[in-house]
């Protein structure tokens, strides 16, 4: 098995065993083609790396999929693949079955026709990269909504890279920041393996929305299994580590979005700076959130907001 797929199944029996629901093939609309699952677009059939379905559909909505591009670049994903991605999703939310009988029976103002029977979905498309994303991309994502996801500085990162046989850390002197290199020794890697990582790594891992639409994976580090209280509070050591959010008795570790990362500390020159910044970047951005996970073996939908009587206090305490 190569990277690639070994990294699309890690993605998929992730968000699984969050909650999410595996698409099934109906030999139309979607269909098994020699790359893997497909995908009917307006302009033509595209390759589904990883399909979903949500936990719960939106409501007053047209019912809604999770199509996940991955990528297993040796170097951060760019602009260019970002622009691919937006044009997929055009392409497969303009799709509807038009044949040249319909086409004519548009003609005939009193016509008849029957309407052909298949479920229309609205479709999200993120992109998942093993080393991450550049500044052009995530800009151009952000842009046009487009949710990117890392695992870079999640505990577990290390491990799935060590199932790939082998990882060496590389300077790229574009970005000023390492990236991981993988070995060509990912054959030996078997599909019960991949999926046996990613249940054990998915038990402990949900996923949050926040009120500015960003996608965060929660990593459980204590705590006997998911559970939210009504309200959590942040916390964080240093840039290259990752943030901690705590809710009731459970402590969850996320990576924070490049994006936020960003003006967080290009606003801080230093140390106090940077902790002020922390708390507008806790008001600003990550205050509310709705978050899916599963909790004995069922699916949940939870709306958490931040403890802003706590996070007065700190801030109180700052000045």
């Amino acid at each position: 098995m190569k990277a690639g797929r070994a990294f699309e199944l890690f993605v998929k029996h992730i968000l699984m065993n969050i909650g999410f629901s595996e698409v099934s093939s109906d030999g139309i609309y979607v269909f098994d083609g020699a790359p893997g699952q497909m995908l009917q677009g307006l302009g033509e059939a595209h390759n589904a790396d990883v399909l979903l379905d949500p936990p719960v559909q939106t409501p007053f909505y047209s019912r809604t999929r999770l199509l996940i591009e991955c990528k297993d670049y040796q170097s951060r994903v760019g602009i260019g693949t970002v622009r691919s991605v937006l044009g997929l999703r055009e392409d497969i939310n303009h799709f509807d079955i038009v044949d040249k009988e319909e086409l004519l029976s548009r003609r005939r103002q009193n016509r008849r026709g029957v309407l052909i029977d298949y479920e229309r979905y609205s479709y999200q498309v993120a992109i998942a990269a093993i080393n991450g994303f550049t500044q052009q991309a995530q800009k151009f994502a952000a842009t046009y909504r487009i949710p990117l996801i890392s695992f870079e500085r999640l505990p577990f990162w290390s491990g799935f890279l060590r199932i790939l046989k082998g990882f060496n850390p590389e300077y790229d002197n574009n970005t000023g920041r390492r990236y991981t290199q993988l070995f060509d020794h990912s054959a030996e890697i078997t599909e019960e393996h991949i999926i046996s990582f990613s249940n054990e790594i998915g038990n402990r891992m949900a996923v949050a929305i926040t009120g500015s639409g960003q996608l965060l994976f929660l990593y459980r580090e204590c705590g006997e299994q998911n559970q939210f209280d009504d309200y959590y509070s942040l916390h964080w050591s240093s840039p290259d580590h990752p943030w901690i959010l705590r809710s009731g008795d459970n402590s969850y570790k996320f990576q924070l979005p490049e994006s936020i990362m960003k003006q967080w500390l290009d606003n801080s020159s230093n140390d106090l700076e940077m902790k002020r910044e922390a708390f507008n970047c806790k008001a600003n951005y990550l205050s509310n959130m709705i978050v899916y996970y599963s909790e004995n073996g069922r699916p949940f939908v939870k709306m958490i907001s931040i403890d802003k009587y706590g996070l007065e206090n700190a801030r109180e305490r700052l000045r």
